[in-house]
């Protein structure tokens, strides 16, 4: 078969609609290449609480954890060529969280490659999953990792965080009680005591669970049957949760049999496999 070569100016014409794209790029990235990729990355937070501030959502804090954790993202793909959120050196956003050490309660990622952080920023606006993640209300603290690949694009990783929050324990509990006594009544149902010993066996018991990872349901039951002999029959359940009205509207919270009640709230440690969840141990008992 034949070939022929096209017409010289048209090859060039091709030549320079190919290149366009490289050099619209280069054009456009010229300015941020002379900033700092520190600015850039600050730059981007900005842009993120701008479009948070838009929805009504609450700005996110810079946390520079997070962000060392995204910028190693971006450097990993870069230097790996590839673009994904699994690594295979470093697993998911929440290993690499992990990895570094950074108590949390959740975490995502997002990933974007363009010119500017304008650009990816507007971009990953436009994806209903990255925007999401941007706006997610539960979200405390966010990190961005910038790195340029060989075109000169920004690799561009913004790493939400939400941190363990601080309960006050005691106010917990004393919510709890009264939650428990609004439903109870709402139900025609008679109003609970509160016991101090009972109080403070579902206490123990709460912060053994914290200490061990577990509750022991049987631990509890020899506590209360050797110290303390005051009860006909006593019910306890347990939870692992930050819901207070999974406390309250339990069975063992609107059960018709108890007249009194004790609650034992603990925090697990912010660096724990639960990150400030809370161990709740409810003790409902029938005096003799």
């Amino acid at each position: 078969m034949e070939t022929r070569s096209m017409p010289g100016p048209f090859a060039r014409l091709m030549r320079i609609l190919w290149l366009l794209p490289a050099a619209q790029a280069a054009a456009a990235g010229a300015g941020e290449r002379a900033e700092s990729i520190e600015v850039l990355e600050q730059r981007m937070a900005e842009l993120v609480n701008r479009d948070r501030a838009e929805a009504g959502v609450p700005p996110l804090a810079y946390h520079k954890g997070l962000a060392a954790v995204a910028r190693a993202h971006s450097a990993d793909m870069k230097a790996n060529r590839f673009f994904a959120h699994d690594s295979p050196r470093t697993g998911k956003v929440k290993d690499r969280v992990a990895a570094a050490a950074i108590p949390n309660r959740g975490v995502g990622e997002n990933i974007a490659r363009a010119v500017t952080v304008e650009s990816a920023q507007a971009n990953l606006m436009l994806s209903q999953t990255h925007k999401e993640n941007i706006l997610r209300r539960e979200f405390t603290h966010i990190g961005i990792g910038l790195a340029r690949d060989d075109d000169g694009l920004l690799l561009c990783t913004q790493v939400f965080m939400k941190v363990p929050p601080t309960y006050d324990t005691a106010e917990i509990t004393r919510q709890l009680v009264e939650g428990i006594n609004k439903a109870r009544l709402a139900k025609g149902l008679r109003r609970l005591l509160d016991d101090a010993t009972l109080a403070q066996q579902a206490t123990a018991h709460s912060e053994r669970a914290a200490r061990l990872g577990n509750f022991d349901p049987l631990w509890l039951e020899g506590e209360l049957r050797r110290r303390d002999r005051r009860w006909r029959v006593h019910q306890a359940a347990y939870f692992l949760t930050e819901d207070l009205a999974e406390v309250i509207q339990s069975d063992v919270a609107l059960s018709s049999v108890p007249d009194h009640v004790g609650v034992g709230v603990v925090q697990s440690a912010a660096k724990s496999k639960e990150a400030g969840a809370l161990w709740v141990t409810l003790i409902c008992a029938q005096k003799k």
